[in-house]
C-alpha cells in the first residue's frame, strides 16, 4: 500500500514537471534528475565474476534495487587491475545509469598503468562501502607459527622465502613489500593471476607466505589448511580473535583492503547524493550486516568528499612503497 501511494505521488510529480517543461519553466535536465531512475542501471565490476568485489555488490543489489525501483545489471569487465572496467565507466554518459565498483587497486593503478582516462578527473566518488583486514598466512605444514618466527626465518635466509600475490601491483604485493621494509627482511615475490591459484599454492606449500584478504581465507584457516600469523589492522578481528596484529610488533604497520562505488564525472550532484544515501541505507539492512560480518568486512561511512580524500591519501601512501620497491607492471 505504501509503495502504491509513493508511485501515485511520484507520477503526479512527474506530470506536474512535464507541464512545467512544456511551458519552458523547467529544463529537461532537471526533469531527468527528478525522474531518476526511470530505467535499468548498469553496474561495472572491473574484476572476474565470483570475486570479492562482485560478491559484495551482489549482496547489496537486492536492497538497492528495492529502494531505487529499477534493476541493477552487472557488467563484468576485468583486466589490468580493474583499469579496463574503470576506463569504460569513465567514458560513460554522466547520467547516473552507469556505476563503477572499485577495489583498493583503484588508488594505485594510475601509478602502474598507462591509463586511457584520468582517474581523478573522470570519475566521481559516491561511497566507501567497506574495509577489511588482510591476514598473514602460511601453509599448515610450515614450521613457522608466529610473525616473530617468520621474521627470524626470513632473516636467516635472505631472498629465499617466497610470498604469493594476486598479481604485480596488487594490494597483496604492496602489503608484503611494506612489511619487508618495516621488518627489514627480504622475500621473493611470486605473482599469480588471481587469488584462487595463489591460495591453492599456499595451502600446497608451494609458496611460504601470503598477505591476503581475510574473507578469502577464513574457511581455510578454520579448516586447518593454513595458519594465520597476524592480521594487518590495528585491532584484532572478531573472526580470528586469537590472531595478533602485525602492529603489536611493528606499531606503524596497518593495511586495509577496501571497496567503493563511483560514477562518471559530471554526474549531477543530486544523483550522487541519492546513490550515496541508498548505499548507506543498504549497509544497515540485517542481511547485508550479516554478509559483511561473515566476510570480515567493516562497514564504512563518510561523505563522497571524504571518500575522494581517502583515495588520494591511499595513492600517496602506496606511491612511496611502489617507488621504493621499484614495482613495475610489464
Amino acid at each position: 500500500m505504501t509503495h502504491t501511494r509513493h508511485t501515485r505521488r511520484h507520477l503526479l510529480q512527474l506530470s506536474a514537471l512535464g507541464g512545467l517543461i512544456a511551458n519552458g519553466l523547467v529544463s529537461p535536465l532537471a526533469f531527468a534528475q527528478a525522474n531518476y531512475p526511470h530505467k535499468p542501471i548498469q553496474v561495472v565490476v572491473p574484476f572476474p565474476a565470483g570475486g570479492i568485489v562482485d560478491n559484495v555488490f551482489r549482496a547489496m543489489s537486492p536492497s538497492l534495487q528495492a529502494s531505487l525501483g529499477q534493476p541493477l545489471v552487472v557488467d563484468i569487465k576485468p583486466g589490468a587491475g580493474g583499469s579496463i572496467g574503470a576506463g569504460f565507466a569513465a567514458r560513460a554518459k554522466p547520467d547516473g545509469y552507469t556505476l563503477l565498483m572499485v577495489f583498493d587497486t583503484f588508488a594505485v593503478n594510475p601509478l602502474l598503468y598507462k591509463l586511457t582516462f584520468d582517474a581523478d578527473k573522470d570519475l566521481t566518488p559516491v561511497a566507501l562501502i567497506g574495509t577489511s583486514s588482510m591476514v598473514v598466512v602460511v601453509p599448515a605444514a610450515s614450521p613457522v607459527n608466529s610473525l616473530a618466527e617468520l621474521v627470524s626465518l626470513a632473516k636467516s635466509k635472505p631472498g629465499q622465502l617466497n610470498y604469493a600475490s594476486t598479481g604485480t601491483g596488487s594490494s597483496n604485493q604492496l602489503a608484503a613489500e611494506l612489511f619487508k621494509m618495516t621488518a627489514g627482511v627480504d622475500m621473493n615475490h611470486i605473482p599469480y593471476k588471481g587469488g584462487a591459484p595463489a591460495i591453492t599454492d599456499v595451502i600446497g606449500a608451494q609458496v611460504d607466505v601470503m598477505f591476503v584478504s581475510a574473507s578469502s581465507v577464513l574457511a581455510h584457516i578454520k579448516s586447518g589448511k593454513m595458519k594465520a600469523l597476524a592480521v594487518t589492522t590495528k585491532t584484532r578481528i572478531p573472526q580470528l580473535p586469537d590472531t595478533p596484529c602485525v602492529s603489536d610488533t611493528y606499531p606503524t604497520f596497518e593495511v586495509r583492503s577496501w571497496l567503493g562505488l563511483l560514477v562518471p564525472a559530471k554526474t549531477p550532484s543530486t544523483i550522487v547524493q541519492q546513490l550515496h544515501h541508498e548505499v548507506r541505507a543498504a549497509q544497515q539492512t540485517p542481511e547485508l550486516k550479516s554478509f559483511f560480518q561473515a566476510q570480515a568486512i567493516d562497514v564504512s561511512s563518510g561523505s563522497p568528499q571524504q571518500f575522494g580524500d581517502f583515495i588520494k591519501a591511499e595513492t600517496e601512501r602506496w606511491g612511496e612503497v611502489i617507488r621504493r620497491a621499484k614495482i613495475k607492471v610489464d
